[in-house]
């Protein structure tokens, strides 16, 4: 398997997904969020998204795409 440059991945190796927060949603125990990659999958393009992850998983990126 290989990354998005055709780097071989590894288990134990890190990796960021670029995406774009689509939808938050919050209690007062809990923050999740929605997140769609920027990349498009192989072989068709098509983003995915990323369900309920926790905010607090999450680094937000200051850039543009």
């Amino acid at each position: 398997m290989h990354d998005r440059f055709n780097r071989e991945l590894k288990e134990g190796d890190l990796v960021l997904i670029p995406a774009r927060v689509v939808e938050l949603n919050s209690t007062a125990d809990f923050c999740n969020v929605t997140v769609e990659t920027i990349f498009g999958r192989r072989p068709d393009g098509q983003q995915e998204r990323i369900s309920a992850i926790n905010t607090r998983v999450l680094v937000r990126a200051d850039f543009e795409d």
